[in-house]
């Protein structure tokens, strides 16, 4: 197998686009011998085991396993290792958990790379992934209600938040609070956004596999401290998805859609953000701060200074607007039911099936990131 050929294999075994930006990073970061390893590790397995099938030296290949676990490139367990199942996987486990400090972290070179591939490439399939979805009658991102929104919602009781809104609760009810790095802006950001945003490895083996390995940014952190990061990125205007604190600068949904003029693509929660006439002084922070175009300002009844308005149709019901209102001249009202919240969660897509028709030994987890976490 030739060194396009091998490059080419592995991208396609990931679901990632054959292009030239692609094939790019993966000359980049792995040589051939390496790539066809990788290959050989779309599902768990032993140095031995893979020896065998390579037909190579133990020792040797034990050496060129050490040096891909040591750059984040693959993990392991006692005694497997493993690659990913799909880009995003990948991509994720390079930037959020990956190697960002000693010896082996990732280049600059590397990272031009991803960031080329990501804002010329990568973001239009995003966003065309999305519109298909739609087409079909599928549901988009749907944005996770502000903290501080909430809090500054009397009118909303409690019982009123489904547990997957609430992600006060969340925080409060995780056994350990392991925070990352924003992977795209470390990847690829063109942003001066906070960097320890991330919470994919929040309260799962995900974040523990990680933790406290060499060149890792990971941390435990205790609840007032997770309260602090979770309040200053509010405060500061990213929006809050899943696990991510997001921006349109770097983010892969957020700024393909941006870039697209493709905002519909996001799903609107089950919260509108409503302004208090008498109270707003018409300072316009509010329409700075919507990331979603929601926010105009009108003429109110009666007087001629202008006032904030909500567009309710465009309206994501992200809350970033209702934190920054100095003046607390806007709240939350609950507009929609539970089962839209229920019916419009998004579906992680499965991973492949099984490498070769036949053989069912070597079984692909699925999820979001297709990586190995609970390796033997």
């Amino acid at each position: 197998m030739s060194k396009n050929d091998v490059y080419t294999e592995l991208a396609r075994k990931l679901g990632a686009p054959v292009s030239r930006r692609f094939l790019a990073i993966l000359d980049a970061m792995l040589t051939p011998e390496e790539a066809k390893i990788c290959l050989e590790l779309f599902a768990p397995d032993t140095c031995k085991e893979l020896a065998r099938r390579l037909d190579v030296d133990e020792k040797g290949l034990s050496r060129e396993l050490d040096s891909l676990v040591d750059r984040g490139i693959i993990t392991r367990g006692k005694t497997q290792f493993a690659f990913h199942t799909t880009l995003l996987g990948l991509h994720h486990d390079l930037a959020d958990t990956g190697v960002h400090t000693g010896p082996h972290a990732i280049s600059q070179k590397v990272k031009d790379l991803w960031a080329d591939f990501f804002y010329n490439e990568w973001s239009i399939e995003w966003t065309e992934m999305a519109s298909k979805r739609k087409e079909a009658g599928g549901h988009g991102i749907m944005l996770t209600p502000a903290i501080g929104a909430l809090e500054l919602s009397p009118n909303i009781s409690p019982k009123e938040i489904m547990p997957g809104e609430n992600w006060k609760m969340q925080i409060k009810a995780a056994k350990r609070r392991i925070v990352g790095p924003c992977g795209c802006r470390t990847l690829w950001g063109k942003c001066e956004h906070p960097i320890m945003t991330c919470f994919a490895g929040f309260d799962n083996s995900r974040g523990i596999y990680y933790l406290n390995k060499p060149g890792r940014l990971l941390k435990e952190l205790s609840l007032e401290e997770t309260m602090k990061i979770v309040r200053q990125n509010e405060e500061i205007g990213l929006i809050h998805w899943g696990v991510c604190y997001c921006c349109p600068d770097a983010c892969e949904m957020l700024y393909s859609y941006t870039k697209a003029d493709r905002l519909d693509l996001v799903e609107p929660n089950r919260y509108l953000a409503t302004v208090n006439e008498e109270l707003c002084k018409g300072c316009q922070d509010c329409v700075e701060r919507c990331p979603f175009n929601a926010i105009e300002m009108r003429k109110s009844v009666g007087s001629k200074k202008l006032k904030a308005h909500v567009i309710n149709e465009n309206c994501k019901g992200c809350g970033l607007c209702i934190v920054g209102c100095k003046q607390k001249a806007m709240r939350y009202e609950l507009v929609k039911p539970v089962e839209w919240f229920v019916e419009r969660q998004m579906r992680i897509p499965t991973g492949p099936p099984p490498d070769e028709p036949g053989k069912t030994t070597r079984r692909i987890p699925v999820g979001a990131y297709g990586g190995f976490y609970e390796l033997k």
